[in-house]
């Protein structure tokens, strides 16, 4: 283990005979780092210990998922990383759903803040996937009205197009044109169960049409591990990851 003596500032009085106070000051100062000066050494039983499951930790970060034809970068109105993060979340919990006898899903939200690095071009391991998706966010299932879902709209239009799955929709000076989602053109007359994070579910980002839910479900599955078993299961298949923008959200 490693142990370091970090510098401490003192200081000393010395009275004279005429009561002058003569200060001693710290001219320099270091870190030591073990093993050096005399400092304690490291502890070859506890690396020992350490280092077995180090390299299992390590193994499986650098497991190879798939390889992707190019990189995956955020962006507005859509962007290839965006598209397949959305997607990702929305077949993989579509299949958790029917398995669950949960009722279908309409549309996925997501954010482009939660996604924290893009992915390279060749292969993407589970360490790409963990820097990407650092957060233990669950994804749920939110059932508004046709109001709060057409404040939800109106809030991705405002926003310049953030990840979606299911929905396409035109911004035209931040206004709705357009908007469809899987079962046809958006009206104000029906619920719309919708997938997200359950950090934006509880107004993160500034999504505080979530509050005024009609039901919230959890899928039962975490965001990251969504992607991870979208991506696996192409790399399984042979498949290369070939993202493309394809218009979901449009100026």
């Amino acid at each position: 283990m490693k142990h370091l003596l970090f510098p401490v500032a003192f200081a000393m009085l010395l009275l004279s005979a005429c009561c002058a106070v003569v200060p001693y000051q710290v001219h320099s100062s270091r870190f030591a780092t073990p093993g050096s000066d005399g400092m304690v050494a490291q502890d070859s039983a506890v690396l020992a210990t350490v280092e077995p499951y180090r390299e299992k930790m390590e193994a499986e970060m650098n497991q190879i998922l798939v390889e992707s034809v190019s990189p995956l970068e955020k962006g507005q109105p859509e962007s290839k990383l965006g598209n397949m993060v959305a997607d990702a979340c929305f077949t993989e919990a579509a299949i958790k759903m029917e398995q669950q006898h949960s009722g279908t899903i309409d549309f996925c939200v997501l954010n482009n803040g939660g996604l924290r690095s893009s992915l390279p071009q060749g292969k993407i391991t589970l360490k790409n996937v963990y820097e990407l998706m650092p957060f233990e966010n669950e994804l749920v299932v939110i059932t508004l009205n046709g109001t709060s879902t057409e404040s939800l709209l109106k809030y991705i239009s405002a926003k310049g197009g953030i990840p979606v799955s299911n929905l396409k929709l035109s911004l035209s000076d931040s206004a709705l044109v357009n908007v469809q989602t899987g079962n046809g053109l958006f009206t104000k007359t029906r619920n719309y169960r919708i997938l997200t994070s359950d950090y934006l579910s509880n107004g993160g980002d500034d999504m505080n049409m979530f509050a005024d839910r009609v039901a919230a479900e959890p899928v039962g599955i975490k965001v990251r591990d969504a992607i991870k078993q979208y991506l696996q299961k192409m790399g399984n298949s042979n498949i290369k990851l070939d993202v493309k923008t394809d218009g979901r959200i449009t100026r």
